[in-house]
């Protein structure tokens, strides 16, 4: 017949379906989408699309989409090659290709790319020769508090985790690591990675919203080789992200809904934050630099690993040749300038000087001096004598940077003429253009806190330095807070981290004796209250907060150079620890002029490398008690280990031992009284295992036993005769006051509690250990006639006593006695004082013997000539009112004459309202142990208030001691927030004022679990709007909460209130599908439920607020119901 089947035709898109289904699986990113529109066509019916909707994997995602795709046939295989088209041309067009013609363009492009790297990168080395010369100092840290120094090539390939987070100061050359690491892979051509990236957020703040793709094709490579890269081996890509400082993220970050999509447009700054948490290219390596690390460790979640950059490698003579030429030597025979020169931005800083003006000041012993030198030497260089006008602008500037967390500066702001007319402002600034957008930028990032300290020097500006330390003070308190707290502290947090880096300059520029001919010459004078206002802070912060920033405090000390100051701050301290992060040799100097200043530390712990010890060794042995963690124990330390044992001090000396399998043993010396001690247990293993470090001191030892007593016995034998004792005692600091706990102990177990207490405003933690606290009787305060008593006699005069008011007369004899009690204001008489407000206690003092001309009474008031224009002395009398002139404000006492005896008080203006120097004190009610609450007594006070007088009214409670101070305006209403959520605080508000209660009543009580051993309170400033988050959850969210089981079965709403929550991006895509995908209403809602719960309390908020608009009636009826009562 002729006839027969007719050949089958198959189309070309289902061929591509089925033909490359094994790479789609592994390669399509965009599954829902697709899925989403074949499922609005109906060509992949209900129970399909929920199978793709609910794996879990992008692939699994595919394969499940390949079943609907078999099932349809050609026609829908044909639909889903056309949207794939769509969302993924590059993917399609490489695969339709084949693979040599898609793999010679992706060589092409990479070489092209690798080029224009080269060419702009070598160009940056070029210009300075101290990048060729110098070697970065990189610790890696460990969890268990060890480290190890490691190369920029190991810093990628010793660490096994995706992120690693290059951490250093204002000028230790991260960006130059970044760079370098950059042209190496340029250069190379070789290595562990296929493609780099590197992304300097300064720049990318700039631009708008776009999707990963188009935000990194701006590195000059092609949309389509970047998505090539990515798709095909993501694991071989590696993310620079280069100045993480400078992304301008606010809180919302942290509650923000996942991004996971390469092609979805966000802002740069979501992106990154979505490349950080592993929610794009989870494969990829990524290298992050950071002048802190609080803000990452608490916005990722899994491992980090952490390096740090200390500086750079010493330099050897050859380098300081290669770098300074013929003036090497002026900076060898300067240690200060030798020290500086572990920064490389110092480095450059010190060249640039050297090749205009060869001949260095002299007397250049801080950063701050050398910052100075430089900008000095080029005034002078370039004629420019009367140069106030050119400091200002350029101060003005850098503050707006500093303060907008900018390092791309407005050009408008500069009003001076153009960097490229004017050659001085070329010595400081660079133009940059970006989206056609000229932009500033300070050629080195350090000299941006230093303008601007500059600017607040010629500004003569008290507040404004009063506003800087405030919020550095407090973004330190803030960043001790959990990280489901932190988000809302964040972003005062990084302002803070941002703007401290200018108050050691200050410090710096208040020893004007440094570069005298500068300020003489500009005509320039510092405040004299700038000077007063840095060392209260300091002295505030050094008691505040002695662990985690003391390092940089004493940066400040060692900037502002007065001995006697650094000895009363370092005197004062209880203990100076320094051992969370290695000692670089710049801070070696710092450390060596503190410990110069003052006799005895009492006790002292450092991180350090071994070969930073000589510099430190003569220094070291004025600490009464001295903790070491060295990375390994060399020579050096041993010496240090004879003269301790000659010295009789107390040496703890930790040594972490490594191994090939990057696990840290911990060895432990200890020395007291002259004799060695290994810890009980590590001993004989230890000696055993042969370590170099331990056989050393092991013959050391068994030489000075053998010197001093021949017939004694090795330290170091066998079995019964190893003298293993315990390595001393575990420190628990509690605030003022230490306590030594056996090494053994069980902390908790003993019953002891820690207690930390952020203070908003300025905010303040506060620990404390109550174990105890009541066991030591409290003093006999009172006499019989309920006056306080005080011996004075001349002699005694100008010595601090605890006791508050001090007496001073030429005709007071030893026997002569002073008693005095503190009164209540009586309302009538503030009446009559008119525009006047009580600034502390009342006092009422009698003289029993003799006689006195004088009285200093306590105040607490912040010096400024404002404080002391503003401060008098009411003498109560007959009725009458006297206000007397103090003679003298001290920075602790008012001092005037009197002519009789009676009632004193200070008294201020109440036009004055700035903040005081306060207190908070801390009782504990007695309690029993069927009772369900301990009970915490909180109160508020002026610092001027004597802790004997209020404890003398709670002798039936336990005082909890604690280091209290704090900073609190008097009139403001002030809140107080307690973490677990499980505690109970009343009442919510509180009025802090001067005119307090005299039983002194707690200003609030906390409510605590028996079961609860830690806590924190936090102070918030109500009329600021500023600090720690309100304790409770706001009404909406506990309604939520609260009638959760009637909502699920009795909304009806449930999709318009969906529909609204994901127009506003408050619920993701995903959940919103879950939502609507469920088959009956109260599914519905379950759904809706999960989605409300990951969201948090701002979701369940406007979720209240749509369901009142949408289902009144309900609302009204669950809220006016028997259940609201139970809730609250």
């Amino acid at each position: 017949a002729g006839q027969g089947v007719e050949p089958l035709r198959t189309n070309p898109e289902s061929e591509f379906a089925d033909g490359f289904r094994h790479k789609l699986i592994q390669r399509v990113v965009s599954v829902m989408p697709i899925a989403d529109v074949l499922k609005s066509k109906r060509m992949i019916d209900h129970e399909f699309y929920n199978e793709v909707h609910d794996a879990k994997t992008r692939q699994d995602k595919m394969r499940c989409l390949y079943k609907a795709l078999d099932s349809g046939g050609d026609s829908v295989k044909a639909e889903f090659y056309k949207l794939l088209r769509d969302n993924e041309p590059f993917l399609v067009d490489e695969l339709e290709s084949g693979p040599s013609r898609s793999q010679r363009s992706l060589e092409a492009a990479l070489g092209h790319y690798r080029g224009s790297v080269k060419a702009k990168y070598g160009r940056e080395e070029k210009r300075s020769s101290i990048t060729l010369t110098v070697k970065p100092q990189i610790i890696q840290k460990y969890n268990n508090g060890s480290f190890k120094m490691i190369t920029t090539d190991d810093l990628l390939e010793t660490c096994r985790s995706q992120t690693v987070v290059l951490q250093g100061d204002f000028g230790s050359g991260k960006s130059f690591i970044a760079q370098q690491l950059f042209l190496d892979w340029a250069v190379e051509n070789t290595g562990q990675f296929s493609l780099v990236f590197h992304l300097r957020c300064e720049e990318l703040m700039c631009s708008g919203k776009k999707n990963l793709i188009k935000l990194l094709s701006c590195s000059s490579l092609p949309s389509e080789e970047i998505s090539r890269v990515l798709q095909a081996s993501p694991e071989k890509v590696l993310f620079i992200i280069d100045g993480f400082d400078e992304l301008r993220l606010t809180q919302d970050i942290f509650a923000m809904s996942t991004h996971t999509h390469p092609l979805q447009k966000a802002p740069p700054e979501v992106i990154l934050c979505a490349l950080l948490r592993g929610c794009l290219i989870p494969a990829s390596k990524l290298l992050v630099t950071s002048r802190t690390k609080t803000t990452l460790s608490k916005l990722l979640k899994g491992e980090l690993c952490f390096t740090e950059v200390l500086g750079v490698s010493p330099l050897c003579d050859l380098d300081l040749k290669e770098i300074f030429r013929s003036d090497h030597h002026t900076v060898t025979e300067n240690i200060t300038l030798l020290a500086a020169c572990s920064s490389p931005v110092v480095c450059c800083i010190l060249k640039e000087k050297m090749e205009v003006a060869p001949n260095l000041t002299s007397g250049l012993e801080t950063t701050t001096s050398i910052y100075a030198d430089f900008v000095s030497t080029q005034l002078e260089h370039h004629c420019l004598f009367e140069s106030t006008k050119f400091l200002m602008s350029l101060g003005e500037l850098a503050e707006a940077g500093m303060l907008n967390q900018e390092v791309l500066l407005d050009k408008k702001k500069l009003h001076l003429v153009p960097s490229h007319e004017n050659p001085l402002l070329g010595k400081f600034l660079s133009e940059k253009t970006i989206l056609r957008e000229t932009k500033l930028r300070f050629h080195h990032l350090s000299f941006q806190p230093f303008f601007t300290a500059f600017f607040y020097v010629l500004l003569e500006s008290q507040k404004k330095v009063e506003d800087l330390l405030n919020t550095v003070a407090k973004g330190w308190a803030l960043s001790c807070w959990t990280s489901r707290d932190f988000s809302s502290a964040d972003v005062e947090v990084r302002l803070s981290e941002n703007l401290q880096s200018v108050i050691p300059f200050l410090c710096g520029l208040c020893k004007t004796d440094v570069i005298p001919s500068f300020f003489a010459k500009q005509n320039i004078a510092v405040p004299v209250d700038l000077k007063n206002q840095l060392k209260n802070w300091i002295t505030y912060c050094s008691q505040r907060f002695q662990k985690q920033h003391m390092l940089f405090l004493l940066r400040c000390l060692h900037e502002l150079h007065d001995v006697t100051f650094t000895k009363k701050v370092l005197e004062d301290l209880t203990i100076l620890d320094l051992s969370d992060t290695p000692l670089n040799t710049n801070d070696c100097l710092v450390l060596k002029f503190c410990l110069e200043s003052c006799r005895r530390i009492r006790n002292m712990k450092l991180h350090i490398a071994s070969h930073h010890l000589k510099v430190l060794e003569s220094k070291l042995l004025c600490c009464e008690e001295l903790t070491l963690t060295v990375d390994h124990i060399s020579g050096d330390v041993s010496g240090l280990i004879s003269n301790a044992v000659k010295a009789t001090n107390k040496l703890n000396l930790k040594e972490f031992e490594s191994h090939k399998s990057h696990f840290y043993q911990e060895i432990n010396v200890s020395i007291t009284n002259g004799e060695i001690t290994i810890p009980t247990g590590a001993g004989k293993k230890v000696i055993d295992s042969g370590m170099d470090s331990v056989s050393m001191l092991k013959n050391w030892a068994e030489r000075r036993s053998d010197e001093e007593d021949p017939s004694s016995s090795s330290f170091f034998g066998t079995g019964s005769q190893n003298r293993c004792l315990p390595l001393a005692a575990t420190f628990f600091g509690t605030g003022s006051q230490n306590r030594y706990l056996p090494h053994a102990a069980t902390f908790f177990g003993t019953g002891s509690q820690n207690w930390s207490l952020p203070l908003a405003g300025t905010f303040k933690e506060i620990t404390a250990d109550w174990t105890g606290a009541s066991s030591q009787p409290l003093p006999k305060e009172n006499t019989s006639e309920g006056m306080e008593t005080m011996n004075r006699t001349t002699e005694e005069t100008d010595k601090s006593s605890s006791t508050p008011v001090q007496v001073f007369s030429p005709q007071l004899s030893k026997e002569d006695e002073v008693l005095y009690r503190i009164a209540s204001w009586d309302p009538e008489l503030l009446d009559g004082l008119g525009q006047k407000q009580p600034a502390g206690p009342l006092y009422n003092i009698e003289c029993l013997s003799g006689s006195i001309s004088g009285l200093h009474l306590p105040h607490c008031e912040i010096i400024s000539v404002k404080t002391v224009e503003s401060l008098s002395v009411a003498h109560f009398t007959g009725g009458n009112v006297e206000l007397l002139k103090p003679l003298e404000v001290t920075q602790t006492h008012v001092v005037f004459h009197i002519r009789d005896l009676s009632l004193f008080g200070l008294i201020k203006s109440i036009f004055f309202g700035s903040p005081i120097a306060a207190q908070v004190l801390l009782f504990l009610r007695p309690f029993t142990p069927d009772q369900r609450d301990k009970i915490l007594n909180v109160h508020l006070l002026p610092k001027n208030v004597p802790v004997s007088e209020v404890r003398h009214f709670h002798q039936n409670k336990t005082y909890v001691e604690t280091s209290s101070k704090c900073f609190l305006s008097p009139g403001h209403e002030y809140s107080l927030s307690c973490q677990p959520e499980e505690c109970e605080v009343q009442p919510k508000t509180e009025l802090f004022e001067y005119n307090y209660d005299p039983n002194y009543h707690p200003t609030f009580e906390v409510f605590l679990a028996v079961s609860i051993e830690e806590f924190m309170l936090g102070i918030l400033d109500s009329e600021a709007g500023q600090g720690v988050e309100p304790l409770r959850t706001n009404p909406e969210s506990e309604f939520a909460d609260g009638f959760r089981h009637k909502l699920i079965q009795r909304v009806v709403s449930v999709m318009p209130i969906a529909d609204v929550l994901k127009s506003k991006r408050m619920i993701d895509h995903e959940f919103y599908n879950e939502v609507h995908d469920a088959k009956t209403r109260q599914d519905k809602m379950r759904c809706l439920y999960k989605a409300l719960d990951s969201g948090g309390d701002s979701v369940k908020a406007e979720f209240y607020k749509l369901l009142r608009d949408n289902e009144p009636f309900l609302v009204d009826e669950l809220e006016s119901g028997p259940s609201r009562s139970q809730r609250f």
